[in-house]
């Protein structure tokens, strides 16, 4: 198609913030944490940007190679592509859960009569295209509707101000219950989703422009990320208070339909289901990049061959991963994190760390000791 893959340091920046907004604005989020969930996000947040350094930091020790490549290296050809392998099924997965989010919004909310199938299908070939294009496509996608979607997650809550619709009593009190609730609600709960997820990135940093550079625009992404998402979670609760906010599906839809604005702004919920549609359309992206540069890592066949038998799977995936919406949410908030999660996002990146560390220092050493004997 003609298309560079490499993407701008603005670019990487946009891409970061809607990935972490994505699904995370609507969907409830820390609810452990109650109405300190706001507490809860910030603490998560500042782990998400130590989290992004240290991938930034890994990539940099073999500066040219993605999240595959590293292993690898790390762990030789045959292991290597086994826990490559492992790693492609991991973000396929992850693709059918955001997959599935999305779908169970819309047909509860717009398209009610229209099976959540169609919803998936067409979400998927859009996705498809965008990534046959080139991710520097999607990044372009980003660039143009981030203002749409920025702006319409704060008017969302404006809206709700001037409707008289919040009630900051609902935010206090102030760790009624000390800080061990807001811990259980950072770990494992938002330190998974969404800033563990980051994880996908390791195969979309190695294509900045201007990789040293990186660092500082991803640390911008995810402070601004954790900030809006700050926000939204305070929106949820004073608008329908802690109970509310824990029982509701989407929160902020809810919270959105609330607004009534002089008998003529009403219904603003569109404008959420649009925030929501795009970030997850970044989000599934992302991770079905992830997933088709590890196939062609591991087969040496261009990425573009495995879009459509890989999005066609990640389709079939979301409708039969769980039989319910309860269901979903149940798997996701019990099981997922600790099983699939933790050992994906920290177990193996952490060991990955210690032996790029070992690798990278005696190659360092011994070439110094020739330099300094010739």
């Amino acid at each position: 198609m003609g298309n560079k893959e490499t993407i701008s340091l603005l670019q990487l920046f946009i891409l970061l913030l809607i990935f972490e907004m994505g699904s995370a604005t609507v969907v409830g989020i820390g609810g452990e944490a109650k109405q300190n969930v706001w507490l809860a996000i910030l603490i998560a947040g500042l782990i998400g940007v130590g989290y992004i350094l240290l991938l930034h930091f890994m990539l940099g020790r073999k500066v040219g190679i993605n999240l595959f490549g590293l292993i690898e290296f790390c762990l030789g050809k045959w292991v290597g592509r086994a826990i490559s392998l492992l790693y492609i099924l991991y973000f396929v997965y992850l693709s059918s859960r955001v997959l599935r989010d999305f779908g169970e919004l819309i047909v509860s909310t717009i398209f009610i009569y229209t099976p959540i199938e169609i919803i998936s299908i067409t979400i998927m070939l859009t996705i498809i295209y965008m990534l046959y294009a080139g991710i520097e496509v999607m990044a372009r996608t980003s660039e143009i509707f981030f203002p749409y979607v920025f702006s319409f997650t704060f008017l969302v809550g404006l809206f709700i101000l001037l409707s008289g619709e919040i009630h900051v009593e609902n935010l206090r009190p102030f760790l009624e219950d000390g800080i061990r609730p807001v811990l259980k609600a950072v770990f494992p709960g938002l330190l998974t989703f969404p800033f563990g997820e980051l994880i996908a990135f390791a195969t979309v940093l190695p294509l900045v422009t201007k990789f040293k550079k990186a660092k500082g625009f991803a640390i911008g992404g995810i402070v601004l990320s954790t900030l809006v998402l700050v926000y939204s979670a305070i929106i949820q609760v004073m608008t329908l208070g802690q109970e509310m906010k824990r029982r509701a599906n989407f929160p902020l839809l809810s919270a959105a339909r609330e607004i009534s604005l002089l008998d003529f702004i009403e219904r603003v919920d569109i404008a959420v289901v649009f925030v929501v549609m795009f970030g997850i359309m970044v989000k599934i992206g992302i991770f079905f990049f992830g997933a088709v540069k590890g196939l062609e890592h591991i087969s040496k066949r261009e990425y573009r061959s495995f879009l459509f038998p890989i999005g066609s799977l990640i389709c079939l995936s979301s409708i039969i991963i769980t039989d319910s919406f309860a269901e979903h949410i149940e798997e996701g908030l019990r099981i997922v994190p600790y099983f699939i999660h933790i050992p994906f996002q920290f177990a193996l990146p952490f060991l990955l760390l210690v032996i790029v560390l070992i690798r990278t220092r005696k190659k360092n050493r011994k070439r110094g000791e020739m330099e300094w004997g010739g």
